[in-house]
């Protein structure tokens, strides 16, 4: 069977001792990615033909942890993983034209990459045991499937959260997709129009309210910002301060993709199709106008949204299809298909000329996608 890339994270509540060898993990890790960048650009900077080798770098590494013993008491693999995903990170500047390798800052740190050798890492009775660490207490709020084998683990920190995250392959659970493809309903379907005074309006007349997390935070954020402004960059109580605004939004996220996850979750458990236009999110977001649309969609989180909702549809067997973004689907009547194209953007209910029906510009526009995507499935040629 088929096999799909897949991660898996979980919350994790480190102790004291603990959180002090993460945190002792991520300077080391630090330390050794700026000393051996260092060396990589010598090297070039010496001969511009040759790029020290991958395994060359990791032969350092016993050397270099004698002249820095306290290297020792950090997990080996953490470190080897560093000089890694450094020396990928170089190369892709130079074959690929990325962005040139930066030296990390302290502020940098959010996690390291270790690896499950010999079954070194595993969860039991809610803990984890990780490397060094020992058995930490985690929050396995999901059931992780016999199928699922892990290689890579990564233990991060948000502020004051410690996250674990395990990186595998799992059997894709649809070949079943090329047995119910023919068995999906197309009119078991829905029709999504984003809404940037809700979030979305689905074919059913539904409006959906996002709370704007960001928005109900902006005014404790400034205040938090402000006191921030006033410290002593540097100090303790400049970086306490800048871990409280930290956390405040990292609590944010959250709240944010919790809301996301239950919401794409009731839509892919309840239909076989969900259409949506493709939008260009990036675009409206950058307009500067007095809208304030960046802000806006930010907090809606409409793209994130539709992200969760193709994977778990596709999870499920099922479809999210897009349709073409310059389908006019609010100028559409969505009884007689009549347009009405000077219609503006400050309109938001219109009467058709030629029905006569009375329109909800949004709730008109889900019906439309609707329309046009069950057209698309029936008809793909056309």
């Amino acid at each position: 069977m088929k096999k799909i890339k897949k991660t898996y994270q979980f919350r994790i509540y480190p102790n004291k001792s603990q959180k002090q060898l993460i945190e002792k993990t991520l300077g080391c890790s630090r330390q050794v990615y700026n000393d051996f960048l260092s060396m990589c650009i010598e090297s070039y900077n010496k001969d511009n033909n040759s790029i020290v080798k991958k395994y060359d770098l990791i032969k350092l590494l016993p050397a270099y942890k004698e002249k820095f013993p306290y290297m020792k008491e950090v997990d080996s693999i953490a470190l080897q993983q560093t000089v890694v995903h450094l020396y990928d990170a170089y190369v892709s500047f130079f074959r690929h034209n990325t962005k040139q390798p930066r030296f990390k800052k302290k502020k940098d740190d959010y996690g390291y990459i270790t690896m499950n050798i010999n079954n070194s890492i595993r969860i039991e009775w809610g803990e984890i045991q990780i490397p060094k660490l020992g058995w930490v207490k985690i929050v396995d709020h999901r059931n992780i499937p016999f199928s699922f084998t892990y290689s890579m683990v990564s233990i991060s920190r948000r502020g004051k959260f410690y996250y674990v995250s395990l990186m595998g392959e799992e059997e894709e659970p649809i070949d079943i997709e090329k047995v119910l493809n023919n068995c999906l309903d197309v009119y078991n379907s829905i029709g999504l129009d984003f809404s940037l005074s809700h979030l979305a309006v689905d074919s059913d007349g539904n409006h959906i309210d996002m709370p704007k997390y960001y928005s109900q935070s902006l005014e404790k954020l400034a205040r938090e910002q402000r006191k921030l402004s006033h410290m002593k960059k540097g100090s303790n109580n400049y970086t306490k301060q800048l871990l409280k605004i930290t956390n405040l939004h990292e609590r944010i996220a959250n709240q944010r993709k919790d809301f996301l996850h239950k919401l794409s979750r009731k839509y892919a458990d309840n239909y076989d199709y969900v259409f949506v236009e493709d939008l260009d999110l990036k675009g409206m977001s950058e307009r500067r106008d007095k809208l304030r649309l960046g802000i806006t969609i930010f907090d809606l989180g409409y793209g994130k949204f539709l992200n969760y909702l193709d994977y778990k549809l596709k999870w499920l067997g099922k479809k999210l299809i897009k349709i073409n973004r310059y389908y006019p689907s609010s100028q559409l009547c969505s009884t007689c298909g009549y347009r009405k194209s000077d219609l503006l953007l400050s309109n938001r209910t219109w009467t058709c000329p030629e029905c006569g029906d009375n329109h909800d510009r949004d709730l008109n526009a889900a019906i439309n996608i609707k329309k046009e995507g069950i057209r698309l499935v029936l008809n793909p040629s056309n």
